[in-house]
């Protein structure tokens, strides 16, 4: 599933808007996995990480992956979950998709933290 420029925008606004009205601490984890040179294979479990070093004491906002691909086109990864309960980790499947070295994992928390370029391979 693709989606174009302006939905990705106008739900990244959304999702920002929502965020800055909570009354405790938003956190915007910093992805760890994948990074560049790592290579997915399309049908397996990967686990997508993120770092705890900054992580406030009371976190109020939820956490959800998405791909993208060419920085255009995002498709979701996995429900939204918890930040905290996921403890630096998320397992997804690496969906069916184009191989190619073009893809960035995007982690939703405050806002959306873009990861490096990596590779899905077929």
């Amino acid at each position: 599933m693709k989606f174009s420029a302006s939905f990705i925008a106008s739900a990244f606004a959304l999702f920002v808007a929502s965020a800055k009205a909570a009354p405790t601490d938003i956190w915007d984890p910093t992805i760890t996995s994948p990074v560049t040179g790592t290579v997915w294979t399309i049908g397996t479990v990967v686990n997508v990480t993120w770092s705890t070093a900054d992580q406030p004491a009371t976190v109020s906002n939820a956490g959800q992956i998405y791909l993208a691909k060419d920085e255009v086109s995002m498709m979701s990864l996995s429900p939204e979950f918890s930040l905290v309960d996921a403890n630096g980790a998320y397992p997804v499947t690496v969906p069916d998709v184009p191989a190619g070295d073009d893809y960035q994992v995007i982690l939703y928390g405050d806002s959306g933290n873009i990861g490096p370029s990596f590779t899905i391979a077929a």
